[in-house]
């Protein structure tokens, strides 16, 4: 998992470069395994303390955000249909206890933290978890995944909608998480413990959070023609994934395929999840369930994307898969 991240200004994407192709373009024909003019130059998610701290090294003072630096740098981007698929509202977060060098509050997604502020920000500690049983899943979660909530969609989604028709970039549409939100209610151990002691519970809650991406973005699939989809797990560590694989086939592959259905009925092909750590174990699983296009490809963590393409061919496509450590070593490692 990584450190906490600076909060960009905006998703909305970043214009390509001049160049013989769109970024929109350039990234079909990389995807599609036809040849662009050129790799399309993507990056997200800088730390906290990044941007300061390349302030020292010479960076100048007006790049002050994410956004300024993807385009001082010329890193493109794609973009997010700008739709909730999950918890709305989300918990408003609650300042619990202030010391010297830490802080304790309620999070977005209802946990108890505690936060060190006197050096560089990782992961809190996480006190408490924001669901702990039934009762906090129907009075504090469940409500929160109605796929009516009107206000899943932005008040703009018109003028939204007939920008989209003449975008540069490419366009995702959003498939949220079946189990990566899950664990962060619950926690890691609690998710293996309510697998076992709970398993209806556990279910009903993946059921919740298929039915809330399915029905949220039935009218936009039926309006934008998006270029993929992009949901979101993280439930791997080095040593393989929270749940078992029989546990996928049970649970999260049907409910996957329900989704990826969905999008295949209106044209949408490319689905990625994003999902850090070893997820070999799982890999059969994801391509059981329509996921496609795995994403970061932490080899770090123990994912090998040279030993997925050997295996699959072209049956899984590769987003991401660099080794960031070596940059720790300078330009020639």
């Amino acid at each position: 998992m990584a450190r906490k991240q600076a909060a960009p200004t905006t998703w909305e994407a970043i214009p390509a470069k001049t160049s013989k192709m769109t970024l929109r373009e350039r990234w079909l024909h990389a995807m599609n395994f036809q040849k662009p003019d050129r790799l399309p130059m993507l990056e997200f998610g800088y730390w906290v303390e990044t941007l300061p701290e390349w302030h020292k090294q010479g960076l100048p003072e007006t790049v002050k955000n994410e956004r300024d630096a993807y385009a001082y740098f010329g890193i493109e981007n794609w973009g997010g249909g700008a739709i909730n698929v999950g918890l709305l509202p989300h918990f408003q977060r609650e300042e619990v206890e202030k010391g010297a060098d830490y802080v304790i509050y309620r999070n977005n997604e209802r946990a108890l933290v505690r936060e060190r502020t006197d050096t560089i920000r990782s992961i809190p500690h996480y006190v408490e978890y924001g669901l702990k049983d039934r009762s906090d899943w129907e009075k504090y979660f469940k409500p929160r995944l109605d796929p009516k909530n009107p206000a899943r969609y932005p008040a703009d989604w018109a003028k939204r909608v007939e920008a989209y028709k003449t975008r540069t970039y490419p366009l995702a549409a959003p498939i949220g998480s079946m189990i990566g939100w899950i664990r962060n209610w619950v926690g890691f151990e609690n998710l293996g413990l309510i697998a076992y002691d709970d398993p209806a519970l556990m279910e009903e809650m993946i059921e919740a959070c298929c039915v809330c991406v399915c029905e949220t973005i039935k009218p936009a699939l039926s309006q934008v023609q998006f270029d993929f989809a992009a949901g979101w797990e993280d439930i791997c560590f080095k040593n393989g994934p929270a749940l078992s694989p029989r546990m996928f086939d049970q649970w999260i592959v049907p409910r996957y395929k329900r989704i990826t259905d969905l999008l295949a009925a209106h044209g949408v092909k490319i689905v990625w999840t994003d999902c850090d750590g070893n997820i070999m174990p799982i890999l059969d699983q994801f391509l059981a369930g329509g996921i496609n296009c795995m994403f970061p490809l932490e080899v770090a963590g123990g994912t090998d994307p040279v030993a997925i393409r050997e295996k699959y061919g072209r049956k899984v496509l590769l987003h991401g898969g660099v080794d960031k450590m070596p940059l720790r070593d300078g330009p020639k490692a």
